[in-house]
């Protein structure tokens, strides 16, 4: 997972107004909303200072986020917080039943499957960017970056909290609640959250939100293959139920928040443009 990181951060508007000429005010203002809804209000990104100061604006405005929080914000970390309960409760049965499924045609599958979620996914967002560049498509380039963007910040969170919440991994323990002290260096306490999960959903996520509205199908693809990629940690016996629900929950929502940034700031720069339209 180091190794893609390093891949990313290494790697790492028009309109037109109408032809007729008129001196009313309505006409004026009509002109302006045209600007208003041209390419100029969106941002694309390139690897410069301003989308490197972007990731700390970024990160800045996630941390931040539970302070705006509204009532379906509320809504949505009580579902959160909910599931992982039940799954804590249920860790152990999880456990015990993917080990007594194992088969080695099964295995054979989710070989195949788990390196999305630490080795594909960055690689496949690295790939998107070079594409991006060579084929001079903007949307593609930025959308990388975007992706490459929300991956790097979920990890930095992702890190953080693993490093405080030092649970024991299933490979080497039978009970889901043997804990360490914070800040430890025991390798055998890195199960919560699941960073397999946290990867692939960051980027599923990412794919979601750049293409899903156009290609109603890219969701289907990209959350199935990340459902399923978390499924492959269970069944190998790297972490509990409840480290890949938090590890997909924390990747999500941590992409969301940086795409409702990114159209807040380009709702702000429409703002400005009508502004001066004015």
């Amino acid at each position: 997972m180091r190794s893609g990181l390093t891949i990313l951060l290494l790697i790492l508007l028009t309109g037109h107004a109408s032809a007729q000429t008129d001196s009313s005010a309505a006409t004026t203002q009509d002109s302006a909303v045209t600007t208003i809804r041209s390419a100029d209000t969106l941002i694309r990104y390139r690897i410069n200072g301003a989308y490197l100061g972007s990731i700390w604006q970024d990160l800045k405005y996630t941390v931040a986020r539970p302070a705006h929080w509204e009532k379906r914000d509320y809504i949505r970390l009580g579902v959160v917080g909910g599931v992982a309960g039940i799954l804590l409760a249920g860790d152990y049965g999880v456990k015990q039943f993917f080990v007594h499924h194992q088969s080695n045609f099964m295995t054979s599958v989710t070989d195949q499957i788990e390196p999305f979620g630490n080795a594909y996914s960055p690689y496949l967002v690295a790939g998107m960017y070079v594409a991006g560049v060579i084929t001079h498509d903007r949307k593609l380039e930025h959308g990388s970056l975007m992706a490459a963007k929300s991956l790097i910040i979920s990890t930095v969170i992702y890190a953080t909290i693993k490093s405080v919440i030092r649970r024991g991994r299933p490979t080497y323990y039978d009970s889901p609640f043997s804990f360490e002290p914070p800040l430890t260096n025991d390798k055998q306490h890195t199960s919560f959250p699941s960073g397999h999960s946290l990867t692939v959903m960051t980027v599923a996520t990412a794919m979601a939100e750049l293409y899903g509205k156009d290609h109603p199908w890219v969701p289907w693809v990209a959350y199935g293959i990340a459902g399923l990629t978390g499924a492959t940690r269970l069944y190998e016996n790297r972490h509990w139920s409840s480290d890949v629900w938090i590890g997909m929950a924390l990747g999500h929502f941590v992409t969301k928040s940086i795409f409702r940034h990114q159209r807040e700031l380009e709702h702000k720069k429409a703002m400005k443009l009508l502004a001066v339209s004015l």
